[in-house]
């Protein structure tokens, strides 16, 4: 009996070791060796010279906060995420809580520097009013799109992975990343969440990493689309913040535990449980919480920057429904400073990315990097040049066509994306 405890054991070791094993590369060598490499790229930084006029704001496009049934992220919460993260604007898209969608409504003007937009997701897509208002989601979509668009607001299609009328001929962009998106196609939820419980705070930037796929299928139709009119690619966080395990006191004394989708698992005298784990409450109200989608490591993760003359949920929209804008994968490194423009004959800026520009006007395209990267020029969705490990890049050119960049790092031996640009159309 004896010895076949012992085997047991030993047996549960080995067990406990080989599904361990991946992770724990990941903590003592993978992740440490990501670290370096990013740093070494940090150190190589160059402030890149002004040549767009107007300032760039980063921000996250598509998040969620309480006014969403699977959310319960308040501005006590939010506020000091996106200030970490370095946000600029939050453009939220809480779910519908009925068929008439009233605005203004959750969490909105500026905070602290940064401007919180409300917005609505429901059908797939992301309705920004911007406007007192109410959405009748009982009418046809084409005409809610239309009427949406017409009065000023932002309509946005959401987790492209999944059908939509591409040819709507109102709606002004589309996500060609989404962290959901990314994650819906894993053969398995385990890598994220081993990596999660072993590597800790320390290391979650890398753990968000386990689940990036570069979204090939999603950039095509991207592409394809644009042949026809211009839409406009951002980068999505879609954040709810409720992917943990929390828990808080309610004001009779109880205890509420709160378990993934935001949903309330039971609410308890507390106990020897609840004595142990619970601390001093924190900015949510919260005495126990572990998170595995933060609001922070979600913003930092993936950012849209937009080019525009002021931060104001105007102007925010006008530049990105223009196409100012770029997608970047932010816990990489800081795209602050990049630049994507047009010159023409007299090498004079003619024009910026998303701007459509006659051929006669374009003579270079030019791009500029604050740390050296691998630039990739596509025209028309296909691949025609790309450059190595520079901090500028130049492109003649003498054919009309879409022309977007895609900015490349090497890390842990593989090529990933870290910028991509709308495209500068040529006619």
């Amino acid at each position: 009996m004896k010895y076949l405890l012992i085997g047991l054991v030993f047996i549960a070791i080995l067990g406990a070791g080989y599904f361990l094993a991946p992770t724990l590369w990941n903590k003592w060598v993978v992740y440490p060796r990501m670290d370096r490499e990013i740093m070494a790229l940090t150190q190589q930084y160059r402030q890149p010279p002004q040549m767009i006029a107007a300032p760039s704001y980063q921000g996250a496009l598509h998040a969620h906060t309480f006014w969403s049934h699977d959310s319960r992220g308040v501005l006590d919460e939010i506020l000091p995420a996106a200030k970490e993260a370095k946000l600029d604007f939050v453009f939220f898209s809480d779910h519908k809580r009925n068929a008439l969608d009233s605005f203004p409504r959750s969490i909105r003007g500026i905070h602290e520097g940064i401007l919180f937009e409300p917005g609505t997701e429901s059908n797939l897509l992301m309705v920004n009013p911007l406007r007192e208002t109410v959405l009748d989601w009982g009418r046809h979509q084409d005409s809610l799109i239309k009427e949406e668009t017409e009065n000023g607001g932002l309509v946005l299609y959401l987790h492209t992975e999944r059908d939509h009328d591409w040819g709507n001929p109102h709606y002004q962009g589309m996500e060609i990343y989404n962290i959901h998106t990314d994650l819906l196609d894993e053969k398995s939820i385990w890598p994220f969440l081993l990596n999660s419980m072993v590597n800790g705070k320390k290391h979650k930037h890398w753990t968000y990493r386990e689940i990036f796929d570069e979204q090939t299928d999603i950039l095509a139709l991207w592409d394809s689309l644009n042949q026809h009119r211009k839409i406009i690619g951002y980068g999505a966080p879609d954040v709810h913040n409720n992917q943990s395990l929390r828990a808080r006191y309610l004001a009779d004394g109880l205890v509420e535990w709160v378990g993934p989708n935001a949903k309330t698992i039971r609410i308890v005298q507390p106990g020897w449980k609840e004595n142990w784990l619970l601390g001093d409450p924190d900015v949510g109200g919260w005495s126990f919480k572990w998170e595995l989608d933060t609001y922070f490591h979600s913003f930092k993760y993936v950012q849209t920057h937009i080019f525009t003359h002021e931060l104001s949920s105007k102007a925010i929209k006008q530049g990105l429904e223009s196409g100012n804008a770029f997608v970047s994968f932010e816990n990489l490194l800081e795209a602050e400073g990049f630049q994507y423009l047009a010159l023409g004959p007299n090498l004079g800026v003619t024009g910026i990315l998303g701007d459509s520009i006659p051929l006669p006007q374009v003579s270079q395209l030019r791009a500029v990097s604050p740390y050296p990267v691998d630039f990739q020029l596509f025209k028309n969705g296909e691949l025609i040049d790309n450059s190595k490990n520079g901090y500028e890049y130049e492109h003649s050119i003498s054919e009309a066509g879409n022309y977007r960049i895609v900015c490349r790092i090497t890390l842990n031996g593989n090529s990933v994306p870290w910028i991509y640009t709308n495209p500068i159309y040529v006619y």
